[in-house]
């Protein structure tokens, strides 16, 4: 998927979220230390010995983390219709506009308030398009993940990231 792909309709680039890669590392980790607990066999003694957290519950979210077929994961990106439902989304399908900072009711009801995305929309019309999409790309790079607004090591590496962005 080329990175102009991944601009969603409220102007997020699919390639700082968690969930457009599958939380591939996230899962793994998941796994792994579900892996640790059965092969120590926590599920023996825990549930009588632990009474600060239930043990069945906490292996079963590592199960739900770490399953590839959870809800967790974006298949596709916002465009290729994926992800939660989202009236940004709708709304700018029904006005054809590919984001919603460059329809001419911007911001409208739909957005007012919506500070996170006022602040993308400076930083693209301030930047335009190309310049926009490169720092989008370069932070991903980073391990930034934009539900957070932080970088992380450990999201460092991004699939289809091993060059520079495709923005045409």
């Amino acid at each position: 998927m080329k990175h102009k792909d991944l601009i969603t309709y409220c102007g997020v680039h699919g390639g700082t979220c968690a969930r457009w890669h599958g939380f591939a590392q996230f899962r793994k980790l998941a796994s792994s230390l579900a892996e640790i607990t059965d092969g120590h066999g926590f599920q023996h003694w825990m549930p009588d010995a632990v009474k600060e957290f239930d043990y069945a519950e906490f292996r079963k979210g590592l199960d739900f983390f770490g399953s590839d077929e959870t809800w967790l994961v974006c298949r596709k990106c916002c465009r290729d219709g994926d992800g939660p439902q989202c009236r940004i989304r709708d709304c700018c399908q029904q006005r054809g506009v590919e984001l919603c900072f460059e329809c001419p009711d911007f911001p409208c009801d739909t957005v007012k308030g919506h500070t996170a995305l006022m602040v993308r929309s400076k930083d693209y019309k301030a930047l335009g398009r190309d310049r926009w999409l490169r720092k989008q790309v370069e932070l991903a790079s980073r391990g930034y993940e934009h539900h957070t607004g932080e970088c992380y090591q450990c999201s460092a590496t991004v699939p289809g990231n091993d060059g520079p962005a495709e923005t045409r």
